[in-house]
């Protein structure tokens, strides 16, 4: 070991060691990530992270745990699709991933939780939150537990918990973006928790959107029923929001939106 590695090995106050497997030794849990689609080449992102993997490789570390005698992948899937995409479309000559283990006091929760706290390349969407929030209930967490831990009020936690148990026709609107995450959350509360009412205020809602040529219904398209106030809309989504502060020490705050909410906040504002 040369002395410049001696003297970072000295004050180092953790270890993160780096291993390299072969992509087809890194294995998927069946189910167990709660991002909607891996990998779409049809999304320009996704298709763009492919491309930046074919010409240079994966820089960051995929993060792996040992179970059964094989390597899961617990934080990275969308990394790993884009490889196999890469390898498989682009003719990318990969022959090894960097991966890191998980923590070694890590609980099913802490890995759970992680796919929030480190898909900051492509932020889960609200719909794939509430899949994590419902897990972690399962797991003995409270609404207050999961709000304290992710930066959310537990209000919007609460919200995508109710949301992620509406029939699969609300769930599917959210998923398509016919609707938003938003959206689908109001018409629950205005329908006093009644999830078949909502779905069906919802449906209209598409129907009246589309017959404008619109993709996507928003507040206006609810008819006649009652309109949410612009203050109760904003509340709505920046009890979304992630709110924390800005690393830069100027006492300022740094607002985080999901794409959803930003394009929703846009038409709120009209800009």
């Amino acid at each position: 070991m040369s002395k410049n590695m001696e003297g970072i090995k000295g004050v180092a106050v953790g270890r993160s060691d780096t291993y390299r497997l072969a992509p087809a030794d890194i294995h998927v849990k069946d189910g167990w990530n709660c991002r909607t689609e891996n990998f779409n080449p049809d999304d320009p992102d996704d298709l763009a992270l492919a491309q930046s993997i074919a010409e240079v490789g994966v820089k960051a570390n995929l993060t792996v745990y040992w179970l059964d005698g094989k390597a899961f992948v617990s934080d990275g899937h969308r990394r790993l699709f884009a490889t196999q995409y890469a390898i498989e479309h682009l003719g990318a000559e990969i022959k090894s991933l960097p991966v890191q283990t998980e923590d070694r006091y890590a609980s099913e929760a802490d890995r759970v939780f992680s796919q929030i706290v480190r898909n900051s390349g492509k932020p889960l969407r609200p719909i794939e939150q509430a899949k994590v929030f419902k897990r972690l209930v399962d797991l003995g967490w409270t609404e207050s537990d999961i709000a304290q831990k992710s930066g959310l009020t537990r209000q919007w936690v609460v919200d995508l918990l109710n949301l992620q148990a509406a029939p699969e026709t609300m769930t599917r609107m959210v998923r398509d973006g016919s609707v938003s995450a938003t959206l689908a959350v109001n018409a629950l509360k205005q329908s006093a928790g009644d999830a078949a009412e909502a779905t069906s205020k919802l449906t209209q809602a598409v129907e009246t959107a589309r017959a404008e040529g619109k993709t996507r219904a928003t507040a206006k398209h609810m008819g006649g029923e009652k309109k949410s106030s612009l203050k109760q809309q904003l509340q709505a989504l920046f009890g979304a929001a992630e709110i924390r502060e800005a690393k830069d020490n100027s006492g300022r705050y740094v607002v985080v939106l999901v794409p959803d909410a930003y394009a929703e906040l846009r038409t709120l504002v009209g800009f």
